[in-house]
């Protein structure tokens, strides 16, 4: 395991004296992007650092932990992409929070990489995932866990509508049933609609403390938590956890109605222990919780604004489309040459230093930083990556184009996806296809 300490403003290493403040630490897990090929390329361009709206998908929860005052944080990688998001935590994402990168070695499940830093976890701690691009305001979902003072506060959101688009449409098993008490948003139940057959069985020791359930159906878990302190004890504890949804989650939500997991696992142990070590203040409310509910689930609804997961190459170009028609961004800048007789849409966005010839149209697309792009080119429903050439008198239509991608002259693309690098050449006629450069094998 290799650490990376990227302080930035005060430059600290260790405890500084703004941490007797701290009230939340922060956790970003930028793991690998296995269901993103071939947009990503751990070496070249980790899902971390896939541009969403011209913009790296860190910034998002980075930008997001910002405003909310989170001046502890800690980005978990894989360790084939860690020189890449080192590159961009000192390079260029420059803001006032201490940043921390924790690289880890082979591919580990999330809990397991939030075991890799269970030492510098002294205070409740908040996890999400590189890929969350939303705008609740911070201080929204923050005060609902306070208030309510919850072991466990997590997001659930009603995706964005898809428009189609690319070669793949991979995200239906992100489909999820959630089980939640209307009296206080208990989080109760939650399961994969991938593992339901016929049925939903509840146990009657749920039903008797919980009567009255809401099932959804059409909600998905954002993959943003805020867990008490305790909950990383009782990670370490229980050595066959692996994922925060899988396991995490569900043992969390079923210990609040089976009494005899909460005396088996020594959770109010657990609970006092954790409470006694952040603040002597803290354990005789703890004592207090655990007499009248020592375990409390919850779940923020948020519905209405703009929230999702770019895990999949259908959801990318869903979260691209939609920033490119609400983005206040410039939407054109300056360093741009655009010729004058090319058209862009209001609905579009153009990155630094690219370039466009005469008579091109470009809808409904973003289009990266230092393309360059010919004469009479339709470009509509599409994504650009940085430094990708597109030639005279070609088409593109809902495709995303990954990294110095060329596409020659003429050639008329639909629903395709084309991988880093990768020459597509001259008249090349296509829909719904993969263009990617494999590497030689030796047989």
């Amino acid at each position: 395991m290799m650490f990376y300490d990227g302080s930035f403003g005060d430059g600290r290493k260790g405890p500084v004296p703004h941490e007797r403040m701290t009230e939340f630490q922060a956790i970003v897990l930028a793991g690998h992007g296995n269901r993103m090929s071939p947009l990503t390329n751990e070496e070249n361009l980790p899902k971390a650092l896939l541009p969403v709206a011209n913009k790296p998908l860190l910034w998002y929860p980075l930008n997001w932990l910002e405003k909310a005052g989170i001046k502890d944080i800690i980005v978990i990688a894989p360790s084939s992409a860690s020189a890449k998001i080192s590159h961009y935590l000192t390079s260029v994402y420059k803001k006032t929070s201490h940043v921390e990168l924790v690289a880890l070695e082979g591919y580990v499940g999330t809990v397991e990489a939030l075991r890799q830093v269970k030492d510098k976890i002294r205070h409740d701690f908040i996890v999400m995932s590189c890929d969350l691009v939303f705008d609740l305001v911070p201080h929204d979902f923050l005060n609902f866990h306070r208030v309510n003072d919850s072991t466990m506060t997590s997001l659930f959101y009603e995706p964005i509508k898809s428009e189609g688009g690319g070669s793949s449409r991979d995200d239906d098993d992100m489909n999820q049933y959630v089980g939640v008490d209307p009296k206080d948003s208990r989080l109760i139940y939650s399961k994969a609609a991938i593992d339901v057959s016929d049925e939903l069985v509840f146990r009657m020791s749920l039903l008797w403390k919980h009567p009255c359930i809401n099932v959804y159906t059409t909600l998905r878990d954002a993959h943003l938590y805020i867990f008490k302190r305790w909950v990383m004890d009782l990670i370490v504890k229980q050595e066959k956890f692996l994922s925060i949804r899988e396991d995490l989650v569900p043992y969390l939500t079923k210990i609040q109605y089976q009494a005899g997991l909460i005396e088996k696992d020594e959770i109010e142990k657990l609970i006092a222990h954790s409470s006694s070590q952040q603040d002597p203040f803290a354990y005789s409310s703890s004592r207090r919780v655990l007499e009248q509910d020592p375990v409390k689930c919850l779940v923020f609804f948020y519905r209405g604004g703009l929230c999702g997961r770019v895990n999949t190459v259908g959801t990318y170009f869903d979260m691209n489309r939609h920033m490119a028609k609400t983005s206040t961004d410039v939407r054109v800048p300056a360093s741009a040459e655009i010729n004058s007789k090319t058209q862009i849409g209001s609905d579009s966005i153009v990155g630094e230093g690219s370039r466009m010839g005469e008579k091109c149209s470009v809808k409904k697309s973003i289009i990266g930083a230092h393309c360059i792009i010919g004469k009479n080119v339709k470009i509509s429903n599409t994504i650009l990556m940085d430094y990708v050439q597109v030639a005279d008198g070609a088409k593109l239509d809902g495709c995303v184009v990954c990294n110095g991608a060329n596409i020659h002259e003429k050639a008329q693309l639909k629903d395709c996806e084309v991988g880093a690098n990768v020459v597509v050449e001259k008249d090349t006629q296509a829909k719904s296809e993969r263009f990617m450069d494999y590497p030689e094998t030796n047989e």
